[in-house]
């Protein structure tokens, strides 16, 4: 039971941890630098920064606040390259439906699609590298994403809470899965991880109940604790293929680990936002 109740309290602190990052910052752009420009459209405003070299970075969107809203983001500003959507750039624009990422965006930085409880699917371009913490932390209907064929880095809590996803592909480049990455996913049907990846954080996958079969590409992959465990005690154990796993494979010797008749008791330390 003890085991139980850490992975509980470990899911209380990332709740925590994720309420300060989430709430803490503001809805306006005056903590930014002067460098600071605009672009008004027809849909809203987008603020962007300058960057290294000649880029930009999109720090912030105002739209109008009607349902429905399908917003396009600019591929250039001022004769620089957007390659980065900024930190909270759409936090909380619940009125957006679909926002169409041009091809040079390089980054999703922590939080930037937090809270956009109305999208349904986001298609990353190919060269996308990184998502960042939280970026899509509970984007709700979120049903369906393509990370493109590029990415690196699913950073942590990344998608918190996306309890409606059910279509996700990892590509072949992606090295890091971050922690608590799809924790409370329950629609995921199915995973397939990439022999690309080196790392699974714990509670990568935590409550990811709808979850029918894992595969994987690579014995040496790390896997976290807690990744493929759930708050009431059981597991996802009879979920892994393991053929092809060799002798001295870490997947292996973390599917061995797992409880063959986990408890089913309720967890008593509920997990509160």
């Amino acid at each position: 039971m003890k085991k139980y109740l850490a992975i509980a309290m470990a899911a209380v602190l990332l709740v925590c941890s994720l309420a300060s990052c989430v709430g803490g910052g503001s809805d306006g752009i005056g903590d930014y630098t002067p460098e600071v420009d605009y672009l008004i459209t027809e849909k809203g405003t987008f603020y962007f920064e300058e960057a290294e070299g000649e880029t930009a970075i999109l720090v912030k969107y105002v739209g109008k606040a009607t349902s429905g809203d399908s917003v396009e983001i600019p591929a250039t500003f001022n004769d620089r390259v957007v390659t980065t959507i900024g930190e909270q750039a759409f936090y909380n624009l619940s009125s957006i439906v679909s926002v169409t990422i041009p091809a040079s965006i390089v980054k999703i930085d922590a939080y930037a699609f937090a809270r956009c409880t109305e999208l349904t699917t986001i298609t990353l371009p190919a060269g996308t590298l990184e998502i960042g913490e939280g970026a899509f932390v509970e984007c709700t209907k979120l049903e369906s994403i393509n990370l493109g064929t590029s990415l690196e880095t699913i950073g942590e809590k990344a998608f918190y809470r996306c309890s409606a996803l059910k279509s996700v592909t990892l590509p072949a480049t992606l090295k890091t899965i971050g922690k608590a990455a799809f924790i409370y996913c329950k629609a995921l049907p199915a995973l397939t991880i990439p022999a690309s990846v080196t790392t699974i954080g714990e509670l990568a996958f935590t409550d990811c109940v709808g979850v029918e079969s894992i595969t994987f590409g690579s014995d040496a992959t790390e896997i976290g604790a807690h990744a493929f465990e759930h708050e009431d005690g059981t597991n996802l154990k009879d979920k892994f293929v393991l053929e092809g796993l060799g002798e001295g494979s870490k997947v292996l010797e973390y599917v061995n680990a797992l409880s063959d008749s986990p408890e089913t008791e309720p967890v008593t330390e509920a997990v509160t936002e």
